[in-house]
C-alpha cells in the first residue's frame, strides 16, 4: 500500500512516498504537511506526519476503495 511520510530530515521538512522524496525540502512543517496532503489526497493513500523525533504525531487515510498505485520509481509532480 502505498504511503505519504511528511518527516525532518537533514534540518529540513520533506514529503516522501514509499521511501523516496517528493518535492523540494520545505522550510518548515506546515507546508510540508501540506504538500505531503495533496499528495496523498491525489494518490488515494494514508499519509503520516512524524515530529522531529520521528514519531508519527498524524496520520489520516484519504484512500479510497482502491489502493493507490505508486509507478515505483517515477517522481510524483503535484
Amino acid at each position: 500500500m502505498v504511503q505519504v511520510h511528511t518527516v525532518y530530515e537533514g534540518s529540513a521538512w520533506r514529503n516522501k512516498v514509499d521511501g523516496l522524496q517528493q518535492g523540494t525540502a520545505c522550510a518548515n512543517r506546515t507546508s510540508a504537511v501540506a504538500e505531503g496532503r495533496h499528495i496523498a489526497i491525489d494518490l488515494a493513500c494514508e499519509h503520516a506526519v512524524h515530529d522531529v523525533d520521528g514519531r508519527v504525531i498524524e496520520s489520516v487515510d484519504y484512500g479510497s476503495s482502491e489502493p493507490g498505485i505508486w509507478p515505483g520509481a517515477m517522481r510524483y509532480t503535484a
